[in-house]
């Protein structure tokens, strides 16, 4: 009974017990570890007690792609105990499973163990004659790992299958160490030997799939990608900036013309001065407190992100924590300019002063909507920025943290709470033009109003668009940090899921 029935396509050990001690396991070891386990057969590891042995030697012999005739110094003269000599005995099982080989011409390479020389024809029976022509390769301990060396590159020259099964064996290590992409290399170099060689059909489907997709994300996809990896905070700061100097335009000229204005006609004549100061005075500081506190934050990443583009080496743990601080620049900036409003809001009815009950409930209506706007679309510019361009550029194979996927996860349900505020944004709009239209009583407010409408529902469309870009890349990045991670990663990930 075999423990392993296929043995085509494997390399069979023939030896003596006697002649080879302590050469077998070794040489064992090393030929599994680099060519498989199911590539090599050996008696006393392949065949279960009470088999039929000579005919599952026969026919492991029969279907292999190579037979290692290990021969020590004493091969040819060992004797049994009736003093005759072992190769002589035509049931010698050595002396069959040589014969077999010979006889399907199936390739052999004779391993020469120590010192030993190979057989002279005269010391072989007629049916291995044939073997004493061979070239031997000579093992010692001495110079194990280059004899081992040459006997590899040997038997991956006699034939194809050892060499598949090395890199097939060779690509699974490499798989478990988050080394995917190099081990797409090495299926697809068996591919192109064997095709449908055992799974690497099923294997290399989704990591083809993989590699296309990622090829779209980080740096190097195209030119833009490349120019924003090499600026990344001048761009993050740029694109938070746009919305919170929109909403800030807004809220100053709707301001003044709702409130004011209506309280210069009632006589207080130094609103306009004291709100227009008051206004340069805050945002000035507000801008500028919010891009030193957004750079305090972002510029890890920049460095990072320059130190891999300029091709410097970031180590493993700096590589942790880039990516967790990547992935949470947008909820940064969404955080840092909502808490910016929400602190320079009560500073205008402070300082001015005078106000009706109108007049507070539009600047706090338009300090929400405004608050909305400079909350949602640099969370959500930032957020897409980093998944989809800075965040691949810090995973590196074998580096991924257990937590790398937990943080994707946040990620990708705050997206939805962003997508919310987006779409409620033309609604607050619009709900207050319903129900203070008639009380505005400036024709630049209404219009101000409108083009706000208007803005929020634009910024809608493209908040929908953004929102599946993150959704897209968040699915693809959490596939990578899998791929990427290593085998004892990926089971505790697999575990907390």
């Amino acid at each position: 009974m075999l423990k392993n029935p296929s043995f085509r396509g494997s390399i069979f050990i023939s030896y003596r017990r006697a002649d080879s001690p302590g050469f077998v396991r070794a040489l064992l070891s090393d030929m599994r570890n680099t060519f498989g386990s199911k590539q090599v057969f050996l008696d006393m590891e392949d065949i279960a007690a009470g088999s039929d042995f000579p005919n599952i030697i026969d026919e492991a012999v029969r279907n292999c792609e190579l037979l290692l005739a290990l021969i020590g110094p004493s091969w040819a003269e060992l004797r049994d105990e009736f003093g005759q000599r072992r190769i002589e005995n035509p049931n010698d099982f050595v002396r069959l499973e040589l014969g077999a080989a010979l006889e399907c011409k199936i390739p052999i390479i004779p391993v020469l163990l120590e010192n030993a020389n190979m057989p002279k024809a005269d010391e072989l029976p007629d049916e291995l004659k044939l073997l004493g022509t061979l070239q031997g390769i000579t093992l010692t301990y001495d110079r194990w790992d280059d004899d081992i060396a040459r006997l590899f590159a040997a038997i991956e020259k006699v034939t194809v299958e050892p060499q598949v099964a090395r890199q097939y064996s060779a690509a699974l290590a490499k798989l478990d160490r988050g080394h995917w992409q190099e081990a797409l290399i090495e299926f697809e170099a068996i591919t192109s030997i064997q095709p449908r060689y055992q799974d690497v059909p099923d294997r290399i489907k989704p990591l083809r799939a993989l590699a296309k997709n990622l090829s779209r994300l980080g740096p190097r996809a195209n030119r833009w990608q490349d120019l924003a990896s090499r600026y990344p905070l001048i761009l993050m700061v740029i694109v938070s900036l746009l919305p919170n100097a929109s909403a800030a335009a807004f809220n100053y000229l709707f301001n003044m013309e709702v409130i004011v204005h209506p309280m210069a006609r009632r006589g207080i004549i130094q609103a306009e001065h004291y709100f227009q100061v008051w206004a340069v005075l805050v945002n000035s500081i507000g801008f500028l407190a919010g891009i030193a506190l957004f750079i305090i934050f972002a510029r890890p990443v920049s460095q990072g992100l320059a130190d891999l583009v300029n091709g410097r080496a970031v180590p493993q743990e700096s590589l942790t924590f880039l990516r967790q601080r990547c992935l949470l620049l947008g909820q940064y900036v969404a955080l840092i300019s909502a808490f910016l409003w929400i602190v320079a809001g009560p500073i205008f009815p402070l300082m001015i002063g005078a106000l009706e009950f109108r007049d507070y409930v539009f600047f706090i209506a338009s300090l929400a909507m405004c608050g909305v706007f400079v909350a949602t679309y640099p969370f959500l510019v930032v957020t897409w920025l980093c998944t989809h361009v800075f965040y691949p550029a810090f995973i590196t194979p074998g580096s991924v943290a257990a937590d790398d996927v937990a943080t994707l996860t946040r990620i990708d349900s705050w997206r939805w709470r962003y997508l919310a505020m987006a779409g409620a944004l033309p609604m607050l709009v619009l709900a207050l033009g319903l129900l203070l239209g008639p009380s505005v009583g400036s024709r630049l407010a209404t219009i101000l109003l409108g083009i706000f409408g208007f803005v929020g529902f634009a910024g809608f469309i493209s908040a929908l668009w953004l929102f599946h870009e993150i959704q897209s890349d968040i699915v693809l990045l959490k596939e990578a940090t899998l791929a990427y991670g290593t085998k004892l990663e990926n089971q505790e990930k697999t575990s907390a899921d």
